[in-house]
């Protein structure tokens, strides 16, 4: 177990990010680096009946680097809408979209938050709640170039490099509601793997293969 484990946020992170946080007693999430383009601090990627989908938060972009705590989400367009919609949409008939789907509308409908940052961490410790994981969010208090405590998995995972942060620490399939149209798409949004598997998902993120 590693003690400390700092990552960037995310949007509905991937799996990976997931299986790695969970191998950590303290999961710190970076809140003083710049926003980076095309990662997955504004996108997840979730399986459609067309195929792999990415859905990104657009944000008030400003002409200077901004950090990632001040970073605003676009409310001019209603992409919280269109989000919800095809998640519906792709999840609808999956094993546990109606046990969890109210948990998920609520933080799209009530637009608790407008920064990035404080709605990724929304969605980030729900997902620790329905998974009944005993995980708090820490954050850093400066930005380092270099970790000097913990473990750094701040450009682990990169949505516009599918090489970095597609591979995960283990690998077991599960059925997707597409399973009769597509061969199995690893490393999806958490969402895909919550809906499929329900409470199990737990288990498929802390143990390897057998």
């Amino acid at each position: 177990m590693i003690d400390k484990g700092i990552f960037s946020t995310a949007y509905l992170p991937p799996i990976a990010w997931f299986q790695q946080a969970l191998q950590c007693e303290n999961i710190v999430l970076e809140a003083h680096e710049n926003y980076g383009k095309q990662s997955y601090r504004n996108r997840c990627k979730i399986l459609s009946a067309n195929g792999v989908l990415d859905l990104s938060i657009p944000i008030v972009h400003q002409k200077s680097k901004q950090q990632i705590t001040a970073v605003l989400t676009q409310e001019n367009e209603p992409w919280r809408k269109i989000h919800w919609q095809a998640i519906c949409s792709a999840y609808g008939k999956s094993a546990f979209f109606l046990y969890y789907r109210d948990a998920f509308e609520n933080i799209y409908l009530q637009k608790e938050s407008t920064h990035l940052f404080g709605l990724n961490q929304q969605f980030i410790q729900l997902i620790f709640k329905l998974l009944k994981l005993d995980y708090s969010l820490h954050f850093t208090s400066a930005f380092e170039a270099q970790i000097s405590i913990g473990s750094d998995y701040r450009n682990s995972f990169q949505a516009k490099n599918p090489s970095i942060g597609s591979e995960l620490l283990f690998e077991k399939k599960y059925y997707q509601v597409f399973a009769e149209k597509f061969a199995f798409e690893p490393n999806l949004s958490i969402l895909d793997l919550l809906f499929n598997v329900g409470p199990l998902s737990k288990d498929y993120l802390i143990q390897p293969n057998n």
